[in-house]
C-alpha cells in the first residue's frame, strides 16, 4: 500500500505522520515549531520532524500551514505567525531537503479534506467547515470546483463575516466579526464583560445551572453561533456544515441549544445537516495526506 506524509503546522507544535492510502497513520513524529525564531527555525524543525519518520518510503509529502495560500505554487502568500514565512514558497524550502514532491495547503482546508476523505462529511458533496478555537476557520469545498480559494487566496476567510456591524473589535482590524463572538475565547471576554471577572471557558461553562452570568454567556454563544451558521446555509446552500475546533470538546453543553435556536432564526434548515467533526487532533496531518496523495495523482 502505497505511503506519503501529512506535516500539520501549529503556532506551537508541528506533527508529522506517515499515512497510508486508508487514510490510516502508520508513524508519528512531533516536534516544536519555535515559531517566535523565525522561517529558518520553523524550517529545520520540519526537517526534524520529518526525518524522524521512515519518510523514504512516502510517494510525497502535504503541509498545512496558517495564513494564505497559494496552493497552485506552495506560496505562502501571507501568514502573521511566522516572521519572514510571508512570501515563501514552502513547497520549494521542504523540497531542497527532501527528495519528494511537496504539496501545501491552508489549514482549515486541510481539516475539511480530512472529513470528506475519512471523516463526517465523507458522504457530502457540497461542504462548508467552521473550526472554534483561539479563532474561527473556516473552508468551503463542492465536489465540481474543489476548495474555494478566491482570487487572492483568501476566500472563505468566514470567520470574518461581520456578524455584528459597529461591534467588539477583532484582530483582523474589523469590528463585530464572527471570530469576535464565536471563537472559545468569546466566552471568557463576554462573561468578563458582564461581571468583571476573568474565568475560562471551561470554567464558565461548569457553573452554568447556578450562575445567571454563564447561563447568558452561553445562550449569547449559541445565538451567535445560530445567526453564523444561518448565514453560511443561505450564502453557499451547503448539504452539510461540519464545525471542528477545540470549542467541539464542550459540545455536550452548547451543542443542542445552538441547533434549537439555528431552526428558529433560519428560514429554511431542511435538506442541510449540521455535524461534529470526527477528526480534531489528527484532522490536520490525515488532511495534508490526502492532498499529497490527490495531488501526486493529478501532477499539481
Amino acid at each position: 500500500m502505497e505511503k506519503v506524509i501529512g506535516i500539520d503546522l501549529g503556532g506551537t507544535k508541528i506533527n508529522a505522520c506517515l499515512i497510508n492510502e486508508a487514510g490510516e497513520i502508520l508513524q508519528r513524529s512531533t516536534v516544536v515549531t519555535e515559531a517566535s525564531k523565525g522561517k529558518e527555525a520553523v524550517l529545520s524543525n520540519i526537517k526534524k520532524a520529518v526525518e524522524k519518520l521512515d519518510y523514504e518510503d512516502a510517494l510525497s509529502i502535504g503541509i498545512g500551514t496558517p495564513g494564505f495560500i497559494d496552493s497552485e505554487n506552495g506560496i505562502v502568500t501571507f501568514a502573521g505567525n511566522i516572521e519572514g514565512w510571508t512570501g515563501l514558497n514552502l513547497k520549494k524550502a521542504v523540497e531542497e531537503f527532501v527528495d519528494k514532491p511537496v504539496f501545501v495547503e491552508n489549514d482549515a482546508n486541510i481539516a475539511l479534506l480530512a472529513e470528506k476523505w475519512i471523516g463526517s462529511a465523507k458522504d457530502y458533496k457540497d461542504i462548508v467547515m467552521i473550526t472554534l478555537g483561539t479563532g474561527v476557520g473556516g473552508a468551503v469545498y463542492n465536489e465540481k470546483a474543489g476548495l474555494l480559494s478566491g482570487s487572492h487566496f483568501q476566500g472563505a476567510e468566514l470567520g470574518h463575516i461581520i456578524l455584528h456591524p459597529d461591534g467588539d473589535y477583532c484582530t483582523c482590524g474589523q469590528h463585530g466579526c464572527v471570530e469576535a463572538y464565536c471563537a472559545g475565547t468569546a466566552i471568557s471576554k463576554n462573561y468578563e464583560k458582564i461581571t468583571g471577572e476573568v474565568l475560562s471557558g471551561e470554567e464558565i461553562l461548569n457553573k452554568i445551572s447556578v450562575d445567571l452570568a454563564a447561563k447568558k454567556v452561553l445562550q449569547d454563544y449559541q445565538s451567535n453561533l445560530a445567526y453564523f451558521l444561518s448565514s453560511l446555509r443561505n450564502i453557499f446552500d451547503p448539504e452539510v456544515i461540519v464545525i471542528g475546533g477545540g470549542v467541539i470538546h464542550s459540545k455536550e453543553i452548547w451543542w443542542d441549544g445552538m441547533l434549537a435556536k439555528f431552526e428558529e432564526v433560519c428560514n429554511n434548515t431542511k435538506n442541510i445537516n449540521v455535524v461534529p467533526a470526527d477528526f480534531l487532533n489528527d484532522a490536520g496531518v490525515i488532511g495534508a495526506g490526502k492532498i499529497a496523495f490527490e495531488r501526486m495523482k493529478n501532477g499539481k
